[in-house]
């Protein structure tokens, strides 16, 4: 349910129904994207099989201890994308994938786009924007490095959703998204810096994720994440900074502000923010918890408090599955187990490595690590000998007009290609 339309800009007559809506210069881009849109609408319809999705992995083998004292000091003060990690540190996801988690709560951007007030909506997006963090807790482990060139898409009919992940650069390590959604379309490229200062880990991401819905466009910056106890006590990590959800089209703001511990105390993990409208007036009020959930209310009006977000449970054994969301469970099954689509060569879930690790053979795992590893030093080796460069299959540098930023963005014909299962020019990276 809608605030009164009368607080915000009103939305009747945007075509926020029509999924994909980003710009387009051309006609030939306008027909690409149309077609694009027809068959991920074929994806969507075909449903979901009752009972596929699956609810705890197959095999999970115990974890063999290691010298975590032995590898950590060496590391302090490196940047932790160029240091390659002991299988052990690993949870059985590629990076690829854990940013699809990104999309836990894609009902939220379903409900914002049926809104009716450019407000209201703003106020939705911006819980969205809050809600990828509670999955981070007693989440212990990091996820493989994707090999440049990886792929991974999700087929999610259930949300309403299909997204494709493509690792575009190793050195800085940089993957770009590409979703699209019922009402919306929403891509990212997401790149961090890291640093290792004793007892904790510092991520700080640098990309901007964008967000069309109907004629309006949105963009945000993601806060700092900072995992403490590396070495000594019981893991835990907070966030902070200032999340800035902006409305290029009509000039509307959203703000929502993350505190660490140390400035917030037991009360870290709520959150403060409002929207506001194109003259900086404050007209929602926004309050939560990134690990439970986002209201808001009209300004001085707290009676008519609404909770726009709601956190979903972990599954009951999450705590030996590597503390799994309900998403990150599903999203290394394999398709033959859903519906038998095609699958990309080079997409995570037929990474050997990645695999052989679900299923509890970590030594076999570490030495298909390795492996992988090796062959993708060798084959930039050979790149740099025959000068030549990486080009990514599925996107392609571009610059944004709105935030005057230049990222990765999706060029088009994954869909059809997994439609008629012909994946052309797929490298060979596994």
């Amino acid at each position: 349910m809608s605030l009164e339309p009368s607080v915000g800009q009103p939305l009747t007559g945007d075509v926020a129904a029509q999924p994909g809506s980003r710009s387009t210069e051309n006609e030939t881009d306008s027909d690409r994207v149309s077609m694009e849109q027809s068959i991920v609408k074929t994806f969507l319809d075909a449903g979901v099989p009752p009972n596929s999705r699956r609810q705890a992995l197959d095999s999970v083998g115990d974890r063999p201890s290691f010298s975590l004292w032995g590898f950590l000091k060496s590391a302090v003060g490196r940047d932790l994308t160029r240091v390659t990690m002991p299988i052990h540190f690993n949870e059985p996801l590629s990076f690829t994938q854990r940013l699809v988690e990104d999309l836990e709560y894609a009902y939220v951007l379903n409900d914002a786009a049926e809104s009716v007030d450019s407000l209201d909506r703003l106020a939705r997006i911006a819980a969205f924007a809050s809600s990828p963090y509670g999955s981070a807790l007693d989440r212990h482990y990091k996820p493989f490095n994707p090999v440049l060139g990886e792929t991974f898409d999700a087929v999610r009919p259930e949300e309403g959703y299909c997204v494709v992940v493509e690792q575009v650069c190793h050195h800085p390590p940089v993957t770009a998204m590409h979703c699209i959604g019922q009402g919306w379309e929403l891509w990212q490229e997401y790149k961090l810096e890291t640093r290792f200062r004793g007892n904790y880990i510092r991520v700080i991401p640098t990309g901007i994720v964008h967000l069309s819905m109907g004629r309006h466009r949105y963009s945000w910056n993601k806060p700092q994440t900072t995992i403490h106890n590396i070495m000594f006590g019981r893991l835990w990590l907070d966030h902070e900074g200032e999340v800035v959800v902006q409305n290029h089209t009509n000039g509307e703001k959203a703000s929502v502000h993350f505190q660490n511990y140390k400035a917030q105390g037991s009360s870290y993990k709520q959150l403060r923010g409002c929207v506001k409208d194109a003259s900086g007036v404050e007209k929602i009020k926004l309050e939560g918890n990134w690990q439970e959930g986002m209201a808001c209310f009209p300004v001085g009006q707290s009676d008519q408090k609404r909770t726009i977000w709601k956190s979903f449970p972990k599954p009951a054994n999450s705590s030996k599955l590597f503390g799994y969301t309900r998403l990150g469970l599903q999203l290394n099954q394999l398709p033959s187990a859903i519906s038998g689509e095609a699958i990309c060569g080079s997409d995570s879930r037929l990474r050997p490595d990645q695999r052989l690790y679900e299923e509890g053979q970590v030594d076999q795992a570490a030495s298909e690590k390795m492996r992988i590893e090796d062959k993708q030093r060798a084959a930039k080796k050979l790149r740099e000998h025959s000068g030549t460069t990486w080009q990514p299959r599925w996107f392609a540098p571009e610059s944004d007009p709105d935030t005057k930023t230049s990222s990765h963005v999706y060029q088009g014909g994954y869909w059809a290609a997994k439609k008629q299962n012909q994946f052309t020019d797929t490298p060979d990276i596994f």
